[in-house]
């Protein structure tokens, strides 16, 4: 059985995690984001989302967050939560910073901040404290 791209990509991630980590699958609580993470210095929440990367750089890659994952991303941010969406592809991934969600970016904008893998799962031991 083949797996999602977008789950091939969070388990690259987790290789490299080191704090407390689950990834949510709730068929009864449609819109959690894909994954908590918690340390001693705080837990955050990151929904990840898998993209091909468009051949143009002027195109705009903006994450497809439905209306529930979007809710609850924006609920839990105005509730002073730690939400992020991180956008995946095969050469790394991208934070996209609080609300920036609702815009996305160019690929060039994507090719210049994107993180590797390693790099990714470090942030996220640096903002948890793990």
């Amino acid at each position: 059985m083949s797996r999602k791209p977008e789950t091939v990509f969070i388990a690259s991630v987790h290789k490299y995690v080191k704090c407390y980590h689950m990834k949510n699958n709730n068929l009864y609580n449609a819109g959690i984001a894909d994954c908590w993470y918690s340390g001693p210095l705080r837990d955050i929440w990151i929904e990840y989302k898998f993209v091909v990367l468009p051949k143009r750089g002027e195109t705009i890659i903006k994450p497809e967050l439905s209306a529930l994952q979007l809710d609850w991303l924006t609920e839990r941010a105005k509730d002073g939560r730690d939400v992020h969406v991180l956008i995946g592809s095969k050469i790394g991934g991208v934070w996209l910073q609080r609300y920036q969600w609702e815009t996305g970016m160019t690929k060039l904008e994507y090719a210049e901040s994107y993180q590797t893998r390693p790099q990714i799962a470090t942030y996220i031991n640096r903002l948890c404290g793990c």
